[in-house]
């Protein structure tokens, strides 16, 4: 068997919690040369099996012409799990909820049976295991922290942003499933301490069936999934609850990206999360 590809500058290692439990798989990319004196900004990336990739390569390229790119060096860190395939999906759905969807079971799908309301313990560890672990390896800026998460993860990235504002500088939200209790999450939005900056990022492709999906058996079910969802406009509407209760606009961002669907937009979101990992912290 030929020997598999290394990512130049990475690692991993599990990590388990300090209260016990299954550990996690950390995946760590971190930058050349030394660090500034205030240490390096550093993204969370959830769901790391699937995009962490994704992101290191976007960092390389990017990195190369800051000045243009307006990427620059930033340890990536990315939460995933010891299993194979791209997602451990019984886990995560564990580890990104406060508890039940509130879609109907007849539709809920592949969700439907599996344990929720994990929240609190996940983030607890992402706010001590992870960053101490991440601390004890490179020097890092505690006030440039980023946490980046697609899909329900994303939901849990404003679930965050929205009760514990302070645990990151920035949030950035790809795709983020708010039909799974949008009402939980909107009343989890109160004024948040400090100055987060957030980011939601969609595809167009989201919210109506694709033009390559026309032909596809089962292609009227997938339109009224993605329309009963209504990814693009819960999101939409989230950012203008977020402008609102913030205060400061031009902490929000929302982008809808021609020509993406739920799967596709997160490369090039992966990319603008970068972007704000560097300035997560300034004015």
């Amino acid at each position: 068997m030929e020997p598999g590809i290394v990512i130049e500058g990475s690692c991993w290692f599990d990590l388990a919690p300090r209260g016990g439990g299954a550990p996690y798989r950390i995946f760590l990319a971190l930058p050349k040369g030394p660090a500034p004196p205030a240490g390096f900004p550093v993204l969370y990336l959830l769901d790391a099996n699937a995009s962490f990739a994704t992101l290191v390569e976007a960092q390389r390229r990017g990195g190369e012409r800051p000045a243009g790119t307006g990427i620059g060096p930033t340890v990536l860190v990315g939460i995933g799990h010891a299993a194979d395939g791209l997602y451990d999906r019984t886990r995560r759905t564990f580890d990104y909820t406060a508890g039940p969807s509130q879609e109907a079971p007849a539709v809920a799908g592949a969700t439907a049976g599996r344990a929720t309301g994990g929240r609190d313990a996940f983030l607890a560890f992402l706010r001590g295991e992870v960053r101490r672990a991440v601390a004890a390896r490179v020097p890092v800026d505690a006030g440039r922290q980023t946490l980046v998460g697609h899909s329900l993860a994303g939901r849990f990235v404003l679930d965050v942003f929205g009760r514990d504002s302070t645990a990151f500088a920035a949030y950035v939200a790809i795709s983020p499933s708010i039909w799974w209790d949008e009402e939980e999450l909107l009343d989890g939005l109160s004024a948040p301490g400090g100055a987060p900056r957030l980011s939601i990022v969609v595809g167009e492709w989201e919210q109506q069936l694709a033009p390559w999906l026309a032909a596809r058996p089962g292609a009227a079910e997938i339109a009224e999934r993605r329309a009963r969802r209504a990814m693009v406009d819960r999101a939409a509407a989230f950012a203008e609850r977020a402008r609102a209760v913030l205060g400061e606009e031009g902490r929000v961002q929302f982008e809808c990206l021609p020509g993406e669907d739920h799967a596709s937009v997160v490369a090039p979101a992966l990319t603008r999360a970068l972007r704000l990992a560097l300035v997560a912290a300034e004015g």
